[in-house]
């Protein structure tokens, strides 16, 4: 089966874009002070907060990449068929 050469490179090329836009269109926060509570250290609540508000974009993309890297890799480790 022949892979269509021009489809695939879009496909490519708009993943590079969405993987670029991700990367320089997020404001890459730092932390400058400690947290409120000194002893909870994991600070769990507020990283649940902030992946469900203001990282929801990045984390949808992120969780189709990675399931469309598991599916390749399954097709990958199922070989062509006949052996």
């Amino acid at each position: 089966m022949k892979i269509n050469r021009p489809l695939a490179f879009f496909v490519a090329l708009l993943f590079t874009a969405v993987v670029g836009v991700g990367v320089f269109g997020t404001a890459w926060n730092t932390v400058s002070e400690l947290p409120e509570n000194p002893t909870d250290q994991s600070n769990i609540e507020g990283i649940g907060m902030l992946l469900f508000t203001q990282y929801v974009v990045p984390f949808e993309v992120l969780s189709i990449v990675l399931l469309a890297s598991l599916i390749g890799a399954i097709y990958m480790a199922k070989g062509e068929g006949n052996q």
